[in-house]
């Protein structure tokens, strides 16, 4: 198995025993603001990568626009199935699929969008190359990504001060939210638009989101599960809460991300 094959089957494992549900509804509101400056509109042939539990297929489709969604992680795709099937949407298709060879010809779509999805693929240029790939001349991509400088940069580093990161780099997906990063992983692109945003995830305390957000769901938990020792995982979450206290205000944690949007050459 090669290192990239290594990093989709435990991410594959990671977003299938996770409860990221349970984190997807806090992004709402980046979901509706990423849709809008992709300037979806009805008819438009879109495609949701990483599309996890279906939150950016489903506000694309309410546009009226026809609407696939993409993920690696099958349980992923039958958390998207359930919520499309509560919407009355079942018209969006929803397929297994990898961010870095979509199964899809060249231009077969008008917009390409992906709500911190293709960002943990292993091969950010495969990646980036694929999002424009399956967009036709003139269409657009657009998708969010965690900021470095920001509260999942700061959290990264309490990580790697605690957890030995084996195999993965810890910072790969983060550099997404680097505009530099990006204009490089978006060839045959131009007017490329970059947006600081916020997204605030709603809790009691910021235990209870280091619970949610690094011990029961997402990509972070196979990681924390690596401190085998009551007292190193104890030592990981008293840091890591300390740090999610700067950013703690009126019951939220505010989380700096980037929105991109680019249109296709």
């Amino acid at each position: 198995m090669t290192t990239s094959d290594h990093h989709k089957a435990a991410a594959r494992h990671a977003w299938s025993t996770g409860r990221y549900p349970s984190l997807a509804p806090n992004l709402l509101p980046a979901v509706a603001r990423l849709v809008n400056a992709a300037g979806v509109e009805p008819e438009d042939a879109v495609l949701d990568v990483g599309c996890g539990t279906g939150n950016a297929a489903l506000t694309a489709r309410r546009t009226g626009a026809d609407v696939v969604g993409v993920d690696l992680a099958r349980r992923m795709l039958e958390l998207a199935g359930e919520n499309v099937a509560v919407a009355g949407a079942t018209d969006v298709d929803l397929l297994e699929g990898d961010a870095e060879h979509l199964p899809f010809r060249d231009g077969a779509f008008d917009v390409t969008v992906s709500n911190f999805g293709h960002v943990f693929a292993p091969d950010a240029e495969a990646a980036g190359r694929e999002l424009v790939r399956v967009v036709r001349s003139g269409g657009r991509v657009a998708f969010t990504a965690w900021s470095p400088d920001g509260l999942v940069g700061r959290l990264t580093e309490v990580l790697t001060d605690h957890v030995d990161a084996a195999v993965e780099d810890p910072w790969a997906h983060l550099r997404w939210g680097d505009p530099s990063a990006v204009r490089s992983w978006l060839p045959g692109t131009r007017d490329v638009r970059f947006s600081r945003r916020i997204a605030q995830f709603r809790y009691a305390s910021p235990a209870h989101f280091w619970r949610e957000f690094a011990e029961e769901s997402g990509p972070l938990a196979p990681v924390v599960g690596r401190l085998e020792a009551v007292d190193a995982r104890r030592a990981l979450r008293d840091d890591a809460v300390a740090t999610l206290e700067e950013w703690f205000a009126d019951n939220a944690i505010s989380v700096e991300y980037l929105q991109v949007r680019a249109v296709v050459d």
